[in-house]
């Protein structure tokens, strides 16, 4: 497992500046998808709606970056 995330973790560092930025956006949205999600219960339910809505999107955005660094990790151990 030690192995493999060191591998993850330079070719995430190799990857061009879109996809870090990208990676980094969807997780800094999902963090305020799940902030708002969590303020939620303390009584306004519009945020509700908009915690889940900002969680999809991070969720969304995120695919290609990791389908691009599973791709380059595959590549590197000789599998399609």
């Amino acid at each position: 497992m030690g192995l493999f995330l060191k591998e993850l973790t330079e070719k995430f560092c190799e990857q061009s500046f879109p996809v870090v930025f990208v990676t980094i956006f969807a997780k800094f949205l999902f963090g305020v998808g799940l902030g708002a999600l969590l303020a939620s219960y303390f009584q306004a339910l519009d945020w509700i709606l908009w915690g889940w809505i900002l969680i999809i999107v991070s969720l969304l955005l995120s695919i290609p970056a990791y389908y691009s660094l599973s791709r380059a990790v595959n590549l590197d151990q000789g599998r399609p």
